[in-house]
């Protein structure tokens, strides 16, 4: 197909045209470590370009050459007009996956690319190429990889970084612009998982669609911004008080409820090996004490600290917010 091996002029090679590249994220620090370690222990792939090279893989090779300064590179170049730009986009794809796995954003940036630069329609995506890169035949899975492309480059990291489902990040697809910069923001500095991401989507859409409220309005009402900013808690603890914050503004009457239900619960004084639970937003007629215990005797000691506790006042008033 037109390939050959030879030493390229590093500063030949143009590192700003992607038309190939799909990788995320781009980070050198690794193989550039094992690059002054060992040399370059696999040729990158180059396709000739009027006197220049457009890179079809191994775009983080060639950064780390250029970082340690050194001035030539080698590389299997195609000629120009040997193999078509698709052809070459599908070797990079089949050279990268033969050495690691493809994250999910790489996934959506492959199937995007196929569809607006390379035009090919939905079914051939679908019956051709979603298999290469080990994803079922479905144009609704085509569709949700291909609604990816409009989360920003922070929030994409912390898809990959977590390992976010696609599930999740089609449920994130689908909320409005204005909504997303809100959310994209929250998990992006407080690192969310899966259910929390859920959450926090759930509870922003509602307040902003059922109760008319607007992302600024919501965002300086529940001042999100200083919270998520603040150097003086947890990350953890930053999550706690704005998802307390948006509980509250969307079930007022629930919010109002569950500080009752705290103050009381906290009043039973349970020990350590105790714990103490209510469905959540009492959607259910069941409380639940969990006990931990190692002897006999200590049961014993449990069984007597519950008859206590059934008598207790606080434990009617729980009671009767059911």
């Amino acid at each position: 197909m037109g390939k050959k091996l030879e030493k390229v002029d590093i500063n030949s090679i143009d590192i700003k045209d992607n038309t190939f590249n799909f990788t995320f994220p781009v980070k050198i620090n690794e193989i550039t470590e094992s690059i002054k370690k060992v040399n370059l222990l696999n040729s990158v792939i180059l396709f000739e370009n009027s006197g220049k090279y457009r890179i079809i893989s191994g775009l983080k090779r060639v950064l780390a050459f250029r970082s340690l300064s050194l001035e030539t590179i080698e590389a299997f170049v195609y000629r120009k007009d040997s193999i078509s730009e698709l052809e070459a986009f599908m070797i990079a794809v089949f050279d990268n996956k033969s050495i690691r796995r493809l994250n999910i954003v790489e996934k959506s940036v492959i199937l995007n690319r196929l569809k607006m630069y390379h035009n090919l329609i939905d079914s051939e995506i679908i019956e051709n190429y979603m298999p290469i890169i080990g994803l079922e035949r479905s144009g609704k899975l085509l569709n949700d990889y291909l609604a990816l492309s409009k989360f920003d480059n922070d929030l994409k990291e912390c898809i990959v970084n977590r390992d976010i489902p696609i599930k999740i990040l089609s449920l994130l697809a689908s909320v409005s612009d204005e909504k997303l910069s809100l959310i994209s923001m929250i998990i992006t500095k407080l690192n969310l998982g899966s259910n929390k991401i859920k959450e926090l989507v759930r509870l922003v859409d509602e307040i902003v669609e059922k109760d008319n409220v607007s992302i600024n309005g919501l965002r300086e009402d529940l001042n999100i911004d200083a919270e998520l900013n603040s150097e003086r808690i947890t990350l953890s603890q930053k999550w706690e008080k704005i998802v307390c914050s948006l509980r509250e503004k969307r079930f007022p009457m629930w919010s109002r409820i569950e500080k009752s239900l705290l103050r009381n619960v906290s009043s039973l004084n349970l020990p350590k090996n105790m714990r103490f639970s209510y469905p959540p937003y009492l959607e259910g007629d069941k409380f639940k004490i969990e006990v931990e215990f190692s002897s006999s005797d200590e049961l014993k000691e449990i069984a007597n600290k519950l008859i206590d506790i059934s008598k207790k006042e606080e434990l009617s008033e729980i009671i009767k917010l059911i």
